[in-house]
């Protein structure tokens, strides 16, 4: 027999055997029919790859005839329904419902027990759909969809599918309740993209009135309601000065800031801006804004190195997609740091920004962040004065969580309750002790006294028996004159505590366990704090001697680079580096954007990094670890995580 007489043979078998498998009800159990547990043997297995490769250069004709033959030759190994839907799947490509529907039926009716007979079902609906048969596909589209509730891949075709069925119908609010039922589903950015475009576009069709009854379903997520709210502010848009448009945009983005809209919300938006247009990218460019002269060079120079340090280890790894870093100065100078940001997106076209350092510039930069729809990732404390944006993603420690790391050991380890605060009255101080008051409150504590010295200070007499007093008057009068609280914090540099800690027994404030911040990981606690901070403990993202092994190798690498040991900006700076890079690697060749990097950069989880284990809200929020430290017989030793 020929090898046309042979395609023609199952051809036939085919279309013979269509009429028995018409719909889902009437197919046989998915009990019955070839045990498929076989692998493909390597002949078959060749045969696939030709069949692939003949669809990808556009011979159709050469890759049915593949298909058709390992169908025929291997009708008891799971090849065989593979390949059956795969001819199913051409013929829909193509517009050729009724040939995609003879090989999906024979499919659907020989091949129960196959593990892609669902996804086969899904494009059966297709087939219908195609040929006009559409009450039918009306009909098995819900049940389809509850019987795949283990297969969400699945679910999500059938979803989008119905999603542009019930629209081009005009039923828009059924359309929308399919594609929330494919939300439910959706995991990956690139399955929430193509709802998105789809939901966008339909969506796109309402008028204000659908939208309103929309808004009144009880099952309306919230997900889901962003697309509403979208809408009506396109619709309010159309009516309201452009400025007061483009806040409008604004709000919506910041209240929304990973969520998948967000590209859509950002264009509109900046389809707004008087006389702007979106800059050019370079994928292959990452800008940095730091200090490079003046008095804060030194932080800059250490920066530098953390981010070349990462650039150097990715580019080595990823020969064929390496990145260059730009790097421009931005002292405390607002004004000189935003023409900075702006030669960075304008003239060098960079993808995303790391930087700058301090609150007053980024709070110069973050607006013109939002106003390119760039990624910026600070490294900076998170201040209230910096208006939230979702362009800017604070990858600094957060002072908050700090602190909660360590009352929280203290709490639940040490089982203290009774707290006090020493701290510098300046700026971080002031900050740090109404933090401590906040958490220790929040943690169930009491706080019996805080009491602020002057920068500077050797002496520290006052402030302690001032702290002492404060503390036995927020007590009930018991006649001891013990210590009366049992942990200390002070938020201040090594130095500093150095001089405190042996100044408290000589004022007979004994025993209490001495609380500090990362501050007391970047000098020699231990060594000049000697036997008065024994028993201290302190939380820090980063310490160069007391980390898992991948800080370790870290320390090793850079102190082979640059003869000193890193510190936590060094640290820092390598992991903003490496989680830039891992949301550029989620692109996947795909058209770059910067919106697109930056809802990557949210969706990271659980990401290992030298400075802490980091990942994202689903609000968008950074979340990170921290490591609480304690001096233990005269060693520096991690006692959490």
């Amino acid at each position: 027999m020929t090898a046309m007489a042979s395609r023609l043979l199952v051809l036939i078998c085919i279309i013979l055997t269509a009429s028995c498998a018409s719909s889902p009800s009437q197919q046989p159990p998915r009990s019955s029919g070839p045990d498929l547990s076989k692998s493909p043997p390597p002949e078959a297995e060749v045969l696939w790859r030709k069949a692939e490769q003949e669809k990808a250069t556009g011979n159709l004709r050469g890759a049915v005839s593949t298909l058709e033959g390992l169908a025929k030759s291997y009708p008891s190994n799971v090849i065989a329904p593979r390949s059956l839907h795969k001819l199913g799947q051409i013929h829909l490509q193509a517009g050729q419902g009724e040939r995609a529907l003879q090989y999906l039926d024979y499919l659907l009716y020989t091949y129960p027990r196959w593990d892609g007979y669902r996804a086969a079902q899904v494009d059966q609906l297709k087939a219908w759909w195609m040929l006009g048969r559409k009450k039918q596909v009306f009909k098995e589209a819900v049940p389809l969809y509850e019987s795949t509730s283990s297969e969400p891949k699945t679910q999500l075709e059938l979803a989008l599918f119905m999603v542009e069925a019930y629209r081009g119908q005009g039923e828009k609010e059924t359309a929308f309740e399919w594609a929330m039922a494919g939300f439910n589903v959706a995991r990956s950015p690139e399955e929430q993209r193509l709802l998105t475009q789809a939901t966008a576009g339909l969506v796109g069709e309402m008028s204000e009135a659908d939208v309103r009854r929309l808004y009144t379903r009880k099952s309306l997520t919230e997900t889901m309601r962003v697309f509403l709210d979208f809408r009506v502010t396109q619709l309010e848009a159309q009516r309201m000065p452009k400025e007061a448009a483009r806040e409008r945009y604004r709000a919506l983005l910041t209240q929304n800031p990973s969520h998948p809209l967000v590209p859509e919300i950002q264009a509109a938006m900046l389809g707004l801006a008087p006389g702007e247009k979106g800059a050019a990218v370079n994928p292959n460019k990452v800008g940095c804004l730091v200090p490079l002269n003046g008095p804060h060079e030194k932080f800059g120079r250490m920066v530098l190195r953390g981010l070349e340090m990462a650039l150097a280890e990715w580019n080595e790894k990823n020969t064929s997609q390496t990145v260059a870093l730009v790097a421009k100065d931005a002292p405390n100078d607002a004004a000189q740091a935003a023409r900075a940001f702006e030669t960075l997106i304008k003239e060098d076209a960079v993808l995303g920004v790391i930087g700058p350092l301090g609150s007053q510039t980024t709070k110069a930069v973050a607006p013109l962040a939002e106003r390119w729809g760039v990624p910026l990732l600070t490294l900076t404390q998170r201040d209230d004065d910096i208006p939230a944006s979702p362009h800017v993603v604070n990858v600094f420690l957060d002072n908050r969580d700090l602190v909660r790391a360590v009352v929280k050991f203290g709490r639940q380890k040490l089982s203290l309750s009774r707290f006090a605060a020493l701290y510098p009255d300046d700026r971080y101080g002031q900050q740090l002790a109404r933090i401590f008051a906040e958490v220790v409150q929040e943690e169930g504590g009491s706080l019996l006294a805080s009491v602020a010295y002057k920068g500077k200070s050797t002496d520290f007499q006052e402030p302690i028996q001032k702290l002492v007093s404060v503390a036995r008057q927020n007590l009930p009068p018991t006649g001891d004159d013990s210590t009366p609280f049992e942990a200390l914090f002070i938020p201040d540099q090594v130095q500093a505590v150095s001089l405190i800690a042996p100044q408290l027994p000589y004022h007979n404030v004994v025993g209490p366990t001495l609380l500090g911040t990362n501050l007391w990981g970047e000098g020699p606690l231990v060594e000049i704090g000697g036997t008065y901070v024994e028993h201290a403990i302190f939380a820090t993202p980063y310490h160069p001697d007391a980390g898992s092994p991948r800080q370790r190798s870290f320390k090793e690498r850079y102190e082979a680079l640059y003869k000193s040991p890193p510190s936590y900006l060094e640290a820092q700076a390598y992991d903003a580096m490496m989680l830039f890079l891992q949301a550029r690697s989620m692109l996947r060749g795909k058209a770059v954007e910067r919106v697109s990097l930056l809802q990557n950069l949210r969706q990271i989880r659980n990401f290992e990094g030298v400075a802490g284990t980091y990942g994202f809200t689903p609000a968008g929020e950074l979340t990170r670890s921290y490591m609480v430290l304690q001096v233990s017989n005269g060693q520096l030793v991690k006692v959490a995580p």
